[in-house]
Parts: structure tokens; sequence; C-alpha cells
């Protein structure tokens, strides 16, 4: 395993050693927050299934407590994405917040539009920086991404930040979807230009909603034969020592056709919309309850957000690397340390 700034080994670890712990649990409490702080963005992309610029982010104050409350019940890190993280005016002091007050370790998000004015505001108190990044291209990369100059901004921002920030671990993430066959090898290229890993990140085409109802969705998923073909095609790249992130497994698990696997996912993570509602992933009409209305001990303890935890073992429609293998993790944590596992900073 590459070698990883202390900061971010140190967390690590941690999380790992509590994982382990809390598989053995009859009833896992997670350490996690994948935490969408906001749902609005300027991009409009074309396979996205959570922006909304109508719903109102929850003030900072309330963001505070819960992650008051947060350090209290043992949480150890949160991915803060969106939408556009940026568009917050208050990121600096959230993340100053999360990162000094309550101890969390914080991966963030971003679409490099906004990055470069304000980075000496956030990085300081970040551990991990993604990228996401469509296409090699400009022009291709604005189109799916609905934003022209969006390419050349994150360039310069992505530049900047190596020069600045040289300790910061920093990674780009592509979405695997329709049109990206031509773009691998050009992606990859570019990673290698740059000095830095890259995961591919096949889309999940549509959130639950009530019953058979779906809460969002998007027609950019591939073909299984052609998906089969590009994940063949990424392990081949894998293999012969690309730098991408994503584990062996991941790519294989599409190649075997998409055969299912457990989710463990919220056995690890909580997750939360820009709204402030704990998100039961199965029926997003019907959040579990709301960190503005509700202390999160309060929350933990709900029969609903403990029997997700059991209840999403039979689901598998997500297809991203994040649920995919950290439950190939929880179910064997060795994944983290053997050739072809999981790689991290």
């Amino acid at each position: 395993m590459r070698q990883m700034n202390p900061s971010l080994a140190a967390a690590f670890g941690r999380i790992i050693s509590r994982a382990v712990k809390e598989r053995n649990s009859d009833a896992p409490t997670p350490c996690l927050f994948l935490h969408l702080i906001t749902n609005r963005c300027m991009c409009n992309c074309q396979s996205c299934l959570w922006k909304n610029n109508a719903w109102e982010d929850v003030p900072f104050e309330d963001l505070k407590r819960f992650y008051r409350e947060a350090a209290e019940q043992g949480f150890l890190g949160t991915a803060l994405s969106g939408g556009e993280p940026f568009l917050r005016q208050d990121l600096p002091d959230l993340v100053r917040f999360i990162k000094e007050e309550a101890g969390l370790a914080i991966l963030l998000f971003n679409t490099g539009w906004l990055l470069e004015q304000r980075m000496d505001e956030v990085l300081p108190y970040i551990d991990m920086l993604l990228f996401s990044l469509d296409s090699a291209n400009p022009e291709r990369h604005d189109r799916m991404r609905g934003l022209d100059g969006l390419f050349d901004r994150l360039m310069r921002a992505l530049d900047l930040v190596k020069k600045k920030y040289p300790g910061l671990p920093v990674h780009l993430n592509c979405c695997v979807q329709k049109g990206i066959e031509n773009e691998i090898d050009d992606l990859i290229k570019l990673t290698q230009e740059k000095d830095l890993r890259i995961s591919f990140d096949v889309i999940t085409e549509y959130r639950h909603g009530a019953g058979d109802a779906k809460f969002a969705v998007t027609d950019m998923g591939l073909p299984l034969p052609e998906l089969r073909r590009i994940c063949g095609y990424l392990l081949e790249r894998k293999i012969a020592g690309a730098p991408i992130i994503n584990s062996a497994m991941y790519f294989q698990y599409f190649m075997d056709g998409k055969p299912g696997y457990r989710c463990h996912f919220p056995k690890i993570v909580v997750q939360l919309d820009g709204r402030g509602n704990i998100e039961d992933c199965l029926n997003l009409d019907q959040p579990i309850a709301n960190l503005r209305e509700t202390p999160l001990k309060e929350i933990m303890a709900l029969p609903r957000f403990r029997q997700l935890r059991r209840d999403t073992e039979g689901c598998c429609s997500c297809n991203s690397p994040t649920m995919v293998d950290l439950s190939n993790v929880w179910e064997n944590p060795k994944l983290i340390f053997e050739q072809g596992g999981i790689t991290v900073g």
C-alpha cells in the first residue's frame, strides 16, 4: 500500500480498527458520515441523482451541534459532498469546526469550479480532496457537466493545490457512464501526468423512493455487455500498473454480470442530504429523522435506523465503489492489505 501522510494514516487506522470491532457486533454502530452538505450545484451533470437547487441548506449552528454530538457518539470521519460544497459560504467555518472541535477526519469532494479562490480557507482542515473529472477532453468534460470553462478551472485549481499543499492526498474520480469507453486511456494518462490516482465509479442509475417508485433516475447507465467490456479493460490497466484506486474485486463484480452483493454500507456510514435528513436509502421519500429536530443519539436509537442495517443486506442497486468496496471490506477486512484490494492515500 502506498505511503500515506501521517494524519490520514492515523485516521484510516482508527476507522479500520473500529469496523473490525463492529462487524462482530449484533448491532453494528456506524462511525462515518456521507454528508451532502448542500444539494445545490452550478453544474448540470447528466448522470446526477442528487442536485436540487431549491432545497435549503442546514444552518451552520445546527451542523455545529450535530458534529459535536457526532464526536460524543464516537464518529471518526465525514465525507463532505454535494452538490458543490464550496457553494456554502460557511464551508471554512464548518470544516474548521469538524476538524478542530469535533476531531473528525474529513474527505472533501468538489468540481474544481470554486476551489482556486477559496482553497486557503478550507484545505488546511481536510485530510483528502477528490476532484470529479469525466473526460480528459476539456470540451467534452464541460458538456457532460453542463458548465463551460469547468475543465480549465479544475486543472488550474489542481495544479495550485499540488504546489501549495503538497502533503494533501488528492484523487480524481470519474463516472463510468455512456461515452466513457474512448476516454479511459486519456484519463489514465492525465492522472499519471499529474502524479495522482483515479477511481472509476460505475454510476448508480436510480435511487429508491417509496414502494417501487424511483426517487431519482438517470438514463446514462451502460448496457451490461458494454459495462463488462469496460470494466475488463480497467482491470487490465490496473493490473498493468495504472494508478487506479478501485479494487480488482470491484471491476470483477461487473465483469461477472453484476451478480449481486450483500450491502453492509449502512453499518459503517450514515447518509445525510443537504436538508439535514438522515436518509433511508431504501425509501428516500421517508427519511429516518432530521438532524435539526432530533439529537443524533436519539436518531441512532430509532427502530428504523437499526433495522436499515439489516434490510440493506438484500439490496445491491448501488454501483458505486463506496458501497461495493466497503461492503466487501466489511466481509473481509484483509482486502485493505491484499494485492488488488482497496488503495487509499
